[in-house]
């Protein structure tokens, strides 16, 4: 059963529910008058909690106490550190923390008051939609493919937030499309983490197909005849190797008449071997998140569907796997692309950016006002920015700016790296047009989108390397372990605020 959400607007005392939250700051331990109501209502054990110091409201700090009057069984209080301090992102890490604290009490609805997380520098607009994305991303749990102990697995099923109806008109607004971006992760989450042996190319593709069909979206498939029809030659040598044949998906959402499309490209390796230079095994074991690019190009469609937002949108996912038998390319290969450039093959485990330059090429017949392709790319990109930022390139700053801002307001981090033409020379061939990898180590981030440059022609372009987070190994804030999702709540803020 998915979570349900709602916002209400009641009094404190008035509250009937498992437990009701409320937040304070460490520096604003005071009640206001609908507080000390409420608390004068349970034998002062608000106040009484925060003049013995069992409460400071630090950062995380949560105190629970057992009600069990004809209203609340539990009354739960929040901290939320010193004002000054404050921000979104611990916002969200705090009502993460809080969610998840909850669930494992065995308590499966609670309500939160949105009034009291009040500060000066947020609105109450921004803190409804953070506080609704927090929930519903921290409670999720990928349980499809377990058959023992069902019952035991705790859920929250409603989550209920006060607010107050004069100052927060638009609510139920804010929390449905809270609730869109949530659900497009989630959905992106469930499509990753699911098992290579049943999630191959065909899979994905047909959930795109599904995907489509319930939201009114156009969706072509292009199976492994015709992709080698078209020239697809790097796309076609990296699927070789598998007995799970290759597809491309190609969804299309059209809100905004003949206007030109923006193009996103996702890729979608739904196992990685590393092809004949084969990956050590501690590597192995979460190659399934290969394909992430390209799921979550589908979910985004759906949500922008659901959003009706005015803008012609193009999603094509990439999808192959990567295996060893005795027609895997090699190195040495040369392959031609899509776009007749000659590609000189020196690793096959650098397969990801051979799929997306062909689907990249191939988006090129849209005619885009821009293209923005998502791949789990290069493990460059932990080395250079560890696991809470993924690394951006491109050949447009306007939109590469663009892509900032909606991090900024997504709280998905990016990182602008440089194209120099230094790294042209990286991957000059001595018998192709160019070659697909480096020798060496060297500028690992900035040499792949320095490859994917050269498909793109002269529209604007970027590129967003999500191989550090795609995947978490451990809970943090909204993150959960496996697959998250990242990218989806970046790339949905940058389409909804699209000028």
């Amino acid at each position: 059963m998915p979570l349900e959400t709602e916002t209400i607007s009641s009094k404190l005392e008035e509250i009937k529910d498992k437990c009701l939250v409320i937040a304070f700051f460490e520096d604003k331990l005071k009640l206001n008058n609908e507080i000390n109501k409420l608390d004068n209502s349970i034998n002062n054990v608000i106040n009484n909690s925060i003049k013995n110091k069992d409460f400071k409201a630090e950062k995380n700090e949560i105190k629970s106490f057992y009600i069990n009057n004809k209203n609340l069984k539990y009354l739960t209080l929040l901290g939320l550190e010193k004002e000054k301090d404050f921000n979104l992102n611990k916002l969200m890490e705090i009502v993460s923390n809080l969610s998840r604290k909850l669930r494992s009490s065995d308590i499966n609805s609670f309500t939160i008051d949105l009034n009291s997380f009040k500060n000066k520098k947020f609105n109450n607009e921004i803190y409804l939609e953070k506080i609704t994305q927090a929930i519903i991303l921290s409670l999720y749990q990928f349980n499809k493919f377990k058959t023992k102990d069902l019952d035991k697995i705790k859920t929250i099923k409603k989550v209920s937030i006060i607010i107050d109806n004069k100052n927060l008109k638009n609510s139920e607004k804010i929390v449905n499309e809270a609730i869109i971006y949530s659900e497009a992760v989630n959905k992106t989450r469930d499509l990753v983490n699911t098992p290579p042996n049943i999630a191959t190319p065909e899979y994905v593709a047909n959930d795109a197909i599904e995907t489509a069909k319930r939201n009114n979206l156009k969706c072509t498939i292009l199976d492994e005849k015709q992709i080698e029809k078209l020239g697809m030659g790097c796309m076609m040598a990296v699927a070789r190797g598998s007995s799970n044949k290759p597809r491309i998906f190609i969804l299309e959402y059209k809100g905004n008449g003949n206007e030109k499309p923006i193009v996103l490209v996702g890729k979608g390796i739904t196992f990685d071997t590393g092809g004949l230079n084969i990956k050590p095994s501690s590597y192995l074991t979460t190659m399934k998140d290969d394909k992430a690019g390209a799921c979550g190009i589908i979910n985004i469609l759906e949500a922008c569907s659901k959003l009706k937002l005015k803008l012609n949108i193009v999603g094509i996912g990439a999808l192959a796997e990567n295996m060893i038998s005795s027609s895997s390319y090699r190195p040495d290969d040369v392959l031609k692309s899509y776009s007749g450039l000659t590609v000189e093959v020196t690793n096959t485990d650098a397969e990801g950016r051979l799929v997306v330059a062909d689907a990249i090429s191939y988006s090129l017949k849209y005619k885009p006002k821009a293209i923005i392709d998502v791949a789990t790319l290069t493990g460059a990109s932990i080395v250079a920015l560890g696991y809470f930022a993924s690394p951006v390139v491109g050949n447009n700053q306007k939109l590469i700016d663009k892509i900032k801002i909606a991090s900024e307001k997504s709280l998905e981090k990016i990182w602008q790296f440089p194209l120099w033409e230094e790294y042209n020379d990286l991957i000059k061939s001595d018998i192709a047009d160019i070659k697909h990898l480096n020798e060496g180590i060297d500028a690992g981030v900035m040499v792949g989108g320095i490859f994917l440059k050269n498909f793109v022609d002269d529209i604007p372009w970027a590129h967003i390397d999500i191989g550090n987070t795609v995947w978490a190994k451990q809970e943090k804030s909204y993150t959960v372990k496996g697959a998250t999702g990242f990218s989806v709540l970046l790339l949905l803020n940058l389409l909804k605020d699209w000028k």
